[in-house]
């Protein structure tokens, strides 16, 4: 029963933020939508910004999670880059809501929040750095391009595509984390590591938008 009405707060203030932002909407609005008690609420979050932060968290911990998983799954640099990719991809179907408030409202964040939140961040930026630097090392990545510079492009790439995605349409969010692969893959692997793994930036099928 907890569950479900912490559910019910979660998904109510993920209606309102999204339609109203963060700043505009108040627990008693959110608990006027989730139909609990000011109680039920102040069970479950200390406060709004405790909310905020909750939904902040999520998606970092699950993308972070994720994106170890590809790591220890794989051996060697390029698989292991796709499977971060992969997993960032798909965040925004599994947690498609949840990532539009986070990217809108996250400036909201203050404090030990955002402080929480922006060392989250970073450790998950670390993990792409890491990679990327392995890959150098290995040979299979390009050693001419600032890494720094590639791990900004690999996040503003993916980052946008809250904007615009639509789930089923057309194309899956596997489809679509494919091409990000390819475009990444075309500018980064050498040309060695490109015969080597030539599946990953193979010409990539056209759909009607």
């Amino acid at each position: 029963m907890e569950n479900n009405a912490k559910a019910r707060i979660i998904k109510a203030a993920l209606k309102l933020f999204r339609k109203q932002g963060f700043y505009q909407v108040s627990v008693r609005n959110i608990v006027e939508q989730a139909k609990i008690s000011n109680g039920g609420f102040y069970h479950h979050f200390k406060s709004k910004d405790e909310l905020l932060y909750f939904i902040n968290d999520q998606i970092m911990s699950h993308v972070i999670a994720e994106g170890q998983k590809a790591i220890e799954n794989y051996e060697n640099p390029v698989e292991q880059l796709r499977g971060l990719i992969l997993s960032f991809v798909r965040a925004f179907d599994k947690y498609n809501l949840e990532v539009t408030i986070m990217y809108q409202e996250s400036h909201y964040l203050v404090g030990e929040y955002e402080e929480k939140i922006r060392e989250k961040r970073n450790q998950y930026e670390k993990m792409y750095n890491t990679v990327l630097i392995e890959g150098v090392k290995a040979k299979v990545f390009r050693s001419d391009l600032p890494l720094k510079i590639t791990g900004f492009m690999i996040f503003g790439q993916v980052n946008w595509t809250y904007k615009w995605y639509q789930a089923k349409k057309p194309l899956t969010i596997d489809e679509i984390a494919d091409i990000y692969i390819n475009f990444v893959f075309s500018a980064l692997l050498t040309d060695r590591a490109k015969e080597i793994y030539s599946q990953y930036i193979s010409p990539v099928e056209q759909k009607a938008t």
